[in-house]
């Protein structure tokens, strides 16, 4: 059974027929990352930041028109499910249901993480091991609508905000969900409006300064405090003036499934030139992203993605990549090509989540069919 220590109930609820509007409110207030939506007490999916940063809405649309499929964790399994869940999806939030799909509550990351640093479980680590590096940043000039594209394509949650090199101040997915949604009461024409305005705003305008930073040498147990009591989900790592990495949340969460022996179920067959450096970095961040994106989706059994250099023209080379995934509901392959080896991973890896995503509609459709009266 999962420990009652790590169960929390809902602040925020949704039923499939509330408006976006109303939902983003309640979320705003109670600090909610991932909100459930239920229909007779039944889970049917949730209402996330990253969603509705990805896909602006009108605030007056039904959440039914927005939700996602839910992370749910069964209440009768155990401790080590969890941590693979939260491992494998990098969620904000599990849901906890019955059998029946019924709501139980919520395991919220932080509430995870500070179940297991009050335990003393936090593995021993300098933040300089676990950090996420590259780190993908965004100047200080540049438009909000850049960072809303950065933050989506790349699934991350924050950019540190750059001038003249030097950190600035930092930008979230809430900052631009809460603006984007804000004008909630006006005509469709004037949100419309509005988001344009918003969306050619310089970030400076909306980052959020001073930042909460660490350094490489700090413990993590000290570091992981840090992001607990200031209600954050991440920070830049400093050392000198330059930003050398972002410890969040989700590091420490690898670290707990070291401890459960946990491995990602991803197999990559890279180049001799694609093992080393920024690119290799960059690529495994996209397959564990888009992991954690099919994990939300169905149950990923293996994930496996192959590099082919199928071109060379003027020193350049075109790379094949061929993306397999094994999940509960099928095997599914996918295959695209670029000059750039991580576009062509992303491509291959994103045709990946469409498939899947087509087979689980047909899945739905199919059990949302009335059976034929028997003669």
């Amino acid at each position: 059974m999962i420990p009652k220590e790590l169960l929390e109930e809902p602040k925020v609820v949704a039923s499939y027929n509330d408006r976006v509007r109303e939902v983003i409110s309640r979320m705003q207030e109670n600090n909610q990352w991932v909100v459930p939506v239920v229909r007779d007490k039944v889970v049917i999916g949730v209402i996330s930041y990253n969603e509705l940063l990805r896909r602006k809405v009108s605030p007056e649309s039904k959440v039914i028109n927005l939700m996602i499929p839910s992370n749910n964790v069964l209440e009768s399994e155990d401790e080590a499910r969890v941590v693979a869940k939260f491992y494998t999806t990098k969620s904000r939030a599990l849901i906890v249901v019955d059998d029946k799909k019924r709501l139980v509550g919520i395991i919220s990351r932080e509430g995870f993480l500070s179940y297991y640093l009050s335990r003393g479980e936090i593995p021993d680590a300098k933040v300089r091991e676990v950090m996420n590096s590259p780190v993908i940043t965004i100047d200080a000039n540049d438009s909000v609508a850049r960072a809303r594209w950065l933050m989506s394509n790349n699934h991350v949650s924050k950019l540190p905000v750059l001038e003249n090199k030097k950190l600035v101040g930092i930008v979230t997915t809430r900052d631009i969900v809460n603006r984007l949604y804000s004008e909630g009461g006006k005509k469709k024409s004037s949100i419309l409006t509005e988001e344009e305005r918003l969306m050619a705003l310089p970030v400076r305008e909306i980052m959020t300064y001073p930042v909460i930073t660490t350094d490489g040498n700090q413990n993590v147990k000290q570091a992981l405090e840090t992001l607990l009591r200031r209600k954050i989900s991440g920070m830049p790592v400093i050392e000198g003036d330059l930003i050398v990495g972002m410890f969040s949340g989700i590091d420490v969460v690898n670290l707990i499934a070291k401890k459960f022996e946990l491995e990602m179920p991803i197999e990559a067959k890279l180049s001799g030139e694609l093992k080393q450096g920024d690119v290799k970095a960059m690529i495994d961040g996209i397959l564990e992203r888009y992991l954690a994106r099919l994990e939300k989706l169905t149950e990923v059994i293996n994930f496996k993605v192959t590099f082919k250099e199928v071109a060379k023209s003027q020193d350049k080379k075109v790379y094949q990549v061929t993306a397999r995934a094994v999940t509960k509901i099928g095997d599914f392959i996918s295959k695209d090509s670029d000059w750039d080896p991580v576009t062509a991973v992303r491509k291959a890896v994103e045709k990946l989540e469409e498939r899947v995503t087509r087979e689980l509609k047909k899945i739905e459709a199919k059990g949302r069919k009335p059976k034929a009266e028997e003669g």
